[in-house]
């Protein structure tokens, strides 16, 4: 992914030359989840190892739109996103580093009857837990984004929710993190996973091994190697989401936006993160053979959102799975070290077309980059958040259906607390990973 406008903080330091030989908590993963995690586990005075098998937040972490929203989410994930918010209010202040949030609330336009529908629905969740979701009526949706060509039935609207920079924020957390003394360690997997008497006792790694007595797995897309060496089966896949950054343009308000087949968000610079709307796709290979039977009851329903490819990533899949192959070298837990995947030029083409019908004042704004990121999903579209009882000293934290980088804050917390005290403080259990073993997993309100 071009990195160019927004690198990774040049405070950050070089590589780590030793690892410890022991420290409290191993994080596998260095996104947002992992460095918000381990910057509030150092802040209770835990010693902290954070691996990624490739590159601190080179994956999903950084690639995402940026929006910070409460509405139209599973349920399930409503009160997550409501603590979340105050700490997103006070981050900007605490980790003492832009990370150009703005709370401009978020607009999703009603254009058919069924979106209607959807959403008048939805707001009985939002009243449910007191959120001040609203329904608005095209005059107020005209008022409220003026550039905007066809304000068409209406908008949902959150007025509090929020959107920041992913290239800045899992950055500033592992900067403040490292300051507070965790290690972060770049290049470096986790190959093994210790147990004395069915708990966790200590990693193997790349470059050694280190004695833990907790693990929290939050490796994104490949969370399901490592949590599947323990015998837990976590159904999880992956989609790929395409994003575009554009040249700046004149300002058209603060709010993020879905609607008229784009996903939009203005940057602190005046550029445009421009997506195709909610449309992934998948690039078929043999994995998907993996808990295929969780996800294909669901499908029919979403499948409007879904792209099926049989292109290069087939073919590639199928030498990896050969003997001297990245994979088979590294193993089963570590798998491919970077998959760089990429961006679907037709998507990048549309979205463009879409903007300057939605927006005429945005015609000459052009892309200037693209990119795409691998989305870690699971069938009820919902994450696992878990310390499950069969291994104990294990933390899990994935599967967030591209709803990750909003909830990156408050899950470190939770995760934190819990590995401190034995409890995450929150009421966890829908997120629970048995949920797919034991056949109380409920049908998605979306899958990503």
């Amino acid at each position: 992914m071009p990195m160019g406008t927004y690198p990774l903080h040049p405070a950050l330091p070089a590589r780590v030359e030793r690892l410890p030989e022991q420290v409290d908590v191993v994080v596998a993963g260095s996104g947002i989840m992992g460095c918000a995690t381990a910057w509030y586990l150092a802040g209770l005075g835990l010693s902290v190892l954070v691996l990624d098998k490739a590159g601190l937040a080179s994956q999903q972490s950084t690639r995402a739109w940026g929006f910070v929203r409460q509405q139209a989410r599973d349920p399930a994930e409503v009160p997550l996103m409501m603590a979340a918010i105050p700490l997103w209010e006070r981050l900007e202040e605490q980790l003492q580093l832009p990370l150009e949030w703005r709370q401009g609330g978020c607009l999703y336009l009603a254009e058919t009857p069924e979106q209607q529908h959807k959403y008048e629905d939805w707001l009985k969740v939002a009243a449910n837990f007191g959120l001040g979701t609203r329904l608005l009526g095209r005059a107020e949706v005209a008022q409220l984004m003026p550039a905007l060509s066809d304000p068409a039935r209406g908008a949902l609207y959150t007025a509090n929710d929020g959107q920041a920079e992913p290239r800045r924020v899992a950055p500033a957390f592992a900067l403040r993190a490292i300051e507070r003394g965790a290690v972060f360690v770049e290049g470096c997997g986790v190959t093994g996973i210790d147990r004395a008497a069915g708990a966790i006792c200590g990693v193997q790694t790349e470059r050694g091994y280190v004695k833990t007595r907790q693990l929290l797995v939050c490796a994104g897309a490949s969370s399901w190697r490592l949590v599947e060496s323990l015998g837990l089966p976590l159904p999880q896949q992956a989609v790929r989401c395409t994003v575009s950054r554009t040249s700046p343009g004149p300002d058209i308000g603060a709010q993020s936006f879905i609607g008229h087949g784009i996903g939009l968000r203005q940057r602190a610079d005046g550029s445009f993160n421009l997506a195709d709307e909610t449309q992934a796709d998948i690039d078929l290979n043999l994995d998907y053979l993996r808990g295929a039977r969780h996800y294909l009851p669901h499908l029919p329903e979403h499948r409007a959102g879904f792209s099926f490819k049989l292109n290069g990533a087939f073919f590639h899949d199928l030498r990896q799975r050969l003997p001297g192959s990245e994979r088979s070298v590294n193993g089963p837990l570590l798998g491919e070290r970077d998959p760089q995947v990429k961006a679907n030029t037709s998507r990048v083409f549309q979205a463009q077309r879409n903007l300057a019908r939605a927006f005429p004042a945005l015609r000459e704004v052009k892309v200037v980059e693209s990119w795409a990121g691998l989305i870690d999903v699971l069938p009820d579209g919902i994450p696992v958040l878990d310390a499950p009882p069969e291994v104990p000293g294990l933390l899990v934290a994935t599967g967030f259906c591209g709803h990750g980088f909003a909830m990156g804050p408050i899950v470190g917390q939770l995760m934190s607390q819990w590995i401190h005290t034995g409890e995450p403080g929150m009421d966890l259990h829908a997120f629970r990973l048995r949920r797919f073993a034991d056949g109380t997993a409920g049908k998605p309100y979306s899958l990503f």
